[in-house]
C-alpha cells in the first residue's frame, strides 16, 4: 500500500509573521510529527485484522527531520489496500463515503494489482486459510470462488487511525508554533 504523508508546507509565512527562525519552530514540529506518526501506527495496528500478523508487522513509519517536516506511515503488505478499502462493490461503496485524497489513493489500487499468481495459487492460499481456522477444506473452492465474483468487505485500520490521531496533531502542532 502506498505511504500516506504528512508534509508542511509555506511555513517561510508563518516564521516570518511570527518573527522567528525555522530552526526555533522546526524541531519541534518534527517532534509533533513523530509523535503524530508512532500513535497513528499504534492505532492502525491496533485497528488491523490479525490472522499471521503480516499485515500489522508491516505497518511502519517514517519519521520527520527538521530539515524534512515530513512524516509518513507506510503499509508494506501487498494486500493491505484490499483489506482497507474492501474489493468489488464493497470497496466502491465505502470509497464513496472517503475524503478525495483517501479516494485518490484508493482509486490507485483498483483493478487488482499486488502479486499475481493463477488461479491454483490463489485455491492454495484460501486452503491453508480455512485449515488455520479449523474450516473443512472442502469449503475452499467455494470460498475462493465467492470471493472472486462477490469481493471482500473493507476492515478499515489506517483511515481511522489517521482521522483519529490528525485532530490531535494539528492541536500540537499549533501549540508549538504559539509557544
Amino acid at each position: 500500500m502506498a505511504a500516506i504523508s504528512i508534509k508542511f508546507e509555506g511555513l517561510d509565512a508563518v516564521f516570518k509573521k511570527l518573527n522567528t527562525k525555522p530552526q526555533d519552530i522546526n524541531e519541534g514540529i518534527s517532534d509533533e510529527l513523530n509523535a503524530w506518526a508512532l500513535d497513528t501506527v499504534t492505532l492502525a495496528k491496533q485497528n488491523c485484522p490479525v490472522d499471521e500478523g503480516f499485515l500489522r508487522n508491516s505497518i511502519n513509519a517514517n519519521f520527520s527531520t527538521p530539515n524534512k517536516l515530513e512524516a509518513e506511515i507506510t503499509v508494506g503488505a501487498n494486500y493491505g489496500a484490499y483489506i482497507e478499502f474492501g474489493t468489488r462493490g464493497h470497496a466502491a461503496r465505502y470509497v464513496s463515503t472517503l475524503p478525495a485524497d483517501w479516494k485518490e489513493l484508493a482509486s490507485s489500487f483498483k483493478g487488482g494489482g499486488g502479486k499475481k499468481g493463477s488461479f491454483k495459487d490463489y485455491l492454495l492460499e484460501i486452503v491453508k486459510w480455512v485449515k488455520r481456522k479449523g474450516i473443512d477444506e472442502k469449503a475452499a473452492y467455494p470460498i475462493a470462488i465467492s470471493i472472486l465474483r462477490n469481493g471482500i468487505k473493507p476492515q478499515p485500520y489506517l483511515y481511522p487511525a489517521v482521522n483519529k490521531t490528525r485532530k490531535q496533531l494539528i492541536d500540537r502542532i499549533k501549540k508549538v508554533i504559539e509557544s
